[in-house]
């Protein structure tokens, strides 16, 4: 676990009594940790999802051996320290989400953070498929379980139709390239007489801006992932596709067109601010309409969405998302374990679940399917069949040796990292991008050597050749035979 500073505890003590004055879904005392108490409590950063737990939740307190549950939101930017807190002083929820600790699933079951999932026969069926040793098994238990599908992109440009029709832009044809985006985003701002930005974005969240530029990189044709190559598993921070995304970013600050004040923006604020009016466009995950909706349901005469951006025009796009990683996991202080396996199994495993995830417009559902007859508003839906058509399974080296979870284990972050880089150009302390990059790749590959070689003197059975995968092909599903045939 990281270290906390004495300045990080005390904001976490604030966050973590302000989170134990939120109201609860359920009634009922606190259940997890040290609370003790006859319900589970339950913490997560899925804002989207809380009405839809919330019925699920109180269907489960009514039925036969059910328990209330007390249920509280985070932040994402918010929740690891919170998370942090509560197991220094034992007072870990009974279920949650791994939000904010930037550990790797193997590292956190190896610290002590979490338990065995006891799930029914019936719901471990259900999601079997799903499950990859290594990265939601352990030692041959399971641990978590997906609720999300793979074919998701995060780096997704929504918009306000009214604003973008004020300027004489069609919300029918949505940019689809850098240069329409930056015309369109002028456009609009000039059309607004003072009134409106072009653009605002979450620069305040640097781990979501490494994630949308990881995304971005590849519709800009980065053959790989997270940095590495897929082909040959080298690090390439540095690649052209990436220094062209930042670049571009950086000419949206330079035309003007960026909302004054963003650079310290959470996505709640941003996203707020974008729906009050203050910029046309705004980028986020396929969330956004989840979370912007609940909020201000009005806005949803004003909501469009366009497709990833490409450098050139007539670019076929496709981006690659490895297995999507658990969800929710069981705190090993829990004294409720048969009531959390038994709401996991019965709500949370099903295909009603999926069709539940898709209704909130969250991250497309794991049976993603189901989304097309949901109510999900016609901009999320449209977004969803992009996914369909344009994502597809990458490759993951612990899918192809359950012993690469010890070489995660090993693994210590880099600093600054691919989203402190970004928000470095944005903000202006970042004046040479292709040597921060550059920089990035060596120390992220000399790191790797390191915890490779510290996962072999432990006796894992790994080496550099586990992240290289010569028979991965452009716009294909990476799937489990390959890695046996590679």
């Amino acid at each position: 676990m990281t270290a906390m500073t004495r300045r990080g505890f005390l904001a976490a003590a604030g966050t973590l009594a302000a989170a134990a004055a939120t109201s609860a879904c359920g009634a009922g005392g606190g259940g997890g940790g040290g609370a003790g108490g006859n319900s589970l409590t339950w913490w997560d950063h899925q804002n989207q999802l809380q009405k839809a737990k919330a019925e699920i939740f109180a269907k489960f307190a009514k039925s036969p051996g059910g328990v209330p549950v007390q249920y509280t939101y985070y932040n994402p930017a918010k929740m690891g320290q919170a998370l942090q807190l509560a197991k220094q002083s034992d007072q870990l929820p009974d279920i949650r989400t791994n939000a904010g600790l930037n550990l790797p699933a193997a590292a956190l079951v190896a610290s002590g953070w979490a338990r065995p999932l006891e799930l029914s026969d019936e719901a471990q069926a259900r999601v079997e498929d799903s499950l990859i040793e290594g990265l939601h098994v352990f030692d041959g238990k399971t641990y978590a379980f997906p609720i999300f599908s793979h074919q998701v992109y995060v780096a997704v440009p929504w918009f306000n139709t009214e604003l973008v029709g004020r300027a004489g832009l069609d919300p029918e044809a949505p940019p689809k390239t850098y240069d329409e985006f930056r015309a369109a985003a002028r456009k609009a701002q000039d059309a607004a007489g003072g009134d409106a930005y072009g653009w605002v974005w979450n620069i305040g969240m640097p781990n979501r801006l490494g994630e949308q530029l990881h995304d971005m990189a590849q519709a800009a044709g980065f053959a790989g992932g997270n940095g590495v190559r897929y082909e040959t598993g080298e690090f390439a921070f540095h690649a052209d596709e990436y220094l062209d995304v930042i670049e571009f970013l950086v000419s949206l600050r330079q035309d003007k067109v960026l909302v004054p004040g963003a650079n310290s923006w959470l996505d709640d604020v941003a996203r707020a601010r974008w729906t009050a009016g203050v910029a046309a466009y705004y980028f986020d995950g396929p969330w956004c309409p989840g979370v912007a909706l609940k909020d201000t349901p009005e806005f949803g005469e004003k909501l469009g969405v366009g497709p990833i951006l490409v450098p050139e025009a007539g670019a076929t796009v496709a981006t690659y998302h490895p297995p999507q990683a658990g969800d929710y996991w069981l705190s090993p202080t829990t004294k409720h374990a048969a009531a959390a396996n038994a709401l996991l199994s019965d709500h949370f495993t099903t295909e009603e679940y999926s069709l539940q995830v898709a209704g909130t417009m969250s991250q497309p559902p794991r049976d993603i399917s189901v989304v097309e007859r949901s109510e999900a508003h016609p901009a999320y839906k449209k977004l969803i069949g992009w996914f369909q058509e344009s994502v597809f399974l990458a490759p993951d080296p612990i899918a192809g040796n359950k012993d690469m979870k010890q070489v995660l284990i090993e693994t210590k972050p880099v600093r600054p990292t691919l989203g402190d880089i970004v928000q470095g150009a944005l903000t202006g302390d970042v004046t040479d991008v292709r040597a921060a990059l550059t920089k990035l790749s060596s120390e992220s590959a000399k790191q790797r050597d390191q915890a490779i070689a510290a996962a072999k003197s432990k006796g894992a059975q790994v080496s550099l050749d586990d992240y290289a995968f010569p028979n991965w092909k452009p716009r294909k599903d990476y799937l489990k035979p390959m890695y046996e045939q590679r």
